[in-house]
C-alpha cells in the first residue's frame, strides 16, 4: 500500500513541477486522472494535505474560493483575481515592514516559521475589461 501512495504523492509532484499557475485541488485531480484513471478525489486530497505538512507544496488559501497549490516554496507573495479567479505570483520583494514584523514577534518569543499574504483585486487582463 506505501508503494501505491508514494506512486500517487510522485504524480502530484509531477504535475505540481514548474507549474506556475497556482491549480486547485480539483484541477489537480482533472490532471491526474490523465495519467491515472483509478486515482481518487480523495486520495488526491489526502495526499496534496501530506505534501503540504512535509513542506513539499505551499497551500494558498483565498477568500471565498477553493485552495490553490504552489510548488514554489521559497517565501513570496500571491495576488489573487476576484473576476477570472487566478492566482498569480507577485514578483520578489519582502517589504521591510514585514521583516520587523517579523523581528518584533521573536522578540517576543513568537517562533514564527512562515507567513502568507494574498493581494486581492483584478489581473492585468482583467483590469482592461473594467
Amino acid at each position: 500500500m506505501q508503494n501505491r501512495n508514494s506512486a500517487q504523492r510522485t504524480l502530484i509532484m509531477n504535475i505540481m513541477e514548474g507549474n506556475k499557475m497556482h491549480p486547485t485541488a480539483d484541477e489537480i485531480y482533472d490532471e491526474a486522472r490523465k495519467a491515472d484513471p483509478h486515482i481518487s478525489r480523495g486520495t488526491v486530497y489526502r495526499n496534496l494535505n501530506l505534501l503540504v505538512e512535509n513542506g513539499s507544496l505551499l497551500r494558498v488559501s483565498v477568500p471565498d474560493a477553493a485552495d490553490h497549490y504552489d510548488s514554489t516554496l521559497k517565501e513570496h507573495f500571491h495576488f489573487h483575481c476576484r473576476k477570472c479567479h487566478k492566482v498569480l505570483d507577485v514578483p520578489e520583494f519582502v517589504p521591510s515592514e514585514v521583516v520587523a514584523a517579523e523581528e518584533k514577534l521573536a522578540q517576543a518569543g513568537f517562533k514564527s516559521l512562515s507567513h502568507a499574504i494574498v493581494f486581492e483585486g483584478f489581473c492585468p487582463d482583467c483590469s482592461k475589461n473594467i
